[in-house]
């Protein structure tokens, strides 16, 4: 197992779902970990005292990553936590929103669901990336959570999409532009995994099931198959990787 003791590790989005289960794999490798959360206070602090119950260092903090003010809230909480910049070994860039239930057809998708998908899945990780920058010390890592929606069309949730592949774009240039420092920079593609992102879907009847039908490897994902495509990422074995995207679909783009 990867062993990060004595790193630290901010993950955005990190209270539910895949953010939840990558907070708790670098918890029990040993790094401090910050569990940033939008709104679901209860389910961030609960993360931070599983893991503290467990002999790891964890805390939660507050932050709309859609927002530069959300942005600059973080990263001060960070700071007084971590200590003076540089202070950061690791970065998770998993916050993001679907359509949440709405439609998000590309026939019609409304402006007010374009612009939020926008900021949060784009806007957000852009400008988190901007400001880890001089926080991150050498050799450190960045991991984005993008979606296997980035590579196929999806005219049923072509904004959702869209943000997706500019994951993707983000990650190739923040690769080249933190290579000298030895940073590496990768992208995580998920197929369908079963959290509540995709409740929606879902709730169709047979969804699962045809899903898990044209998935090679027979099912769903569940976050900790993402959690750990992840930590294959963040030890030094994997110093050389830097500007890809990884896909961890069961087999589903093959």
């Amino acid at each position: 197992m990867t062993d990060l003791t004595g790193k630290t590790a901010l993950v955005t989005g990190g209270s539910r779902g895949i953010g939840a289960a990558i907070v708790r794999r670098l918890g029990a490798a040993g790094a401090h970990v910050a569990v940033n959360y939008a709104g679901n206070r209860a389910a961030a602090e609960a993360l931070a005292a599983e893991i503290a119950a467990a002999g790891g260092k964890a805390f939660a903090v507050q932050a709309d990553v859609s927002t530069l003010a959300g942005i600059e809230a973080l990263f001060a909480a960070c700071d007084a936590a971590f200590g003076g910049a540089p202070n950061l070994d690791i970065l998770i860039n998993n916050a993001g929103i679907g359509r949440g239930g709405r439609d998000g057809t590309l026939k019609g998708a409304s402006e007010e669901l374009f612009d939020e998908l926008m900021a949060v899945n784009v806007k957000g990780p852009h400008f988190v990336t901007q400001a880890v920058l001089p926080r991150l010390r050498d050799h450190g890592r960045i991991v984005n959570i993008g979606s296997m929606s980035g590579k196929v069309g999806q005219p049923f949730a072509a904004g959702y999409a869209m943000t997706k592949r500019a994951i993707q774009s983000l990650t190739f240039s923040t690769a080249l532009a933190v290579a000298k420092r030895r940073i590496t920079c990768n992208c995580i593609a998920p197929g369908a995994v079963a959290t509540e992102f995709i409740a929606a879907l879902r709730a169709q009847p047979g969804w699962d099931e045809a899903t898990a039908k044209h998935t090679p490897m027979g099912r769903l994902g569940e976050p900790e198959d993402i959690a750990g495509a992840v930590m294959m990422l963040l030890g030094d074995d994997a110093r050389w990787v830097t500007g890809q995207v990884i896909e961890a679909s069961g087999g589903l783009a093959l």
